[in-house]
């Protein structure tokens, strides 16, 4: 499993993620993980099972 699906599998889980697990992410890695909190905090009302959905299918 690459590093940004176990970022985000965490997130999924607990609902946070620590700052070494971030510096840990290559540059794009954190840059899709930031996308992906942006739109999640956006669409998916702060629940963390939409985390991670794909939308842009």
């Amino acid at each position: 499993m690459s590093a940004l699906k176990e970022a985000i599998e965490t997130m999924r889980k607990s609902g946070t993620i620590s700052l070494s697990d971030v510096k840990a992410l290559k540059l794009k890695e954190q840059e899709a993980l930031f996308e992906e909190i942006k739109y999640w905090c956006l669409y998916g009302n702060g629940k963390p099972e939409k985390l991670g959905k794909k939308h842009k299918e």
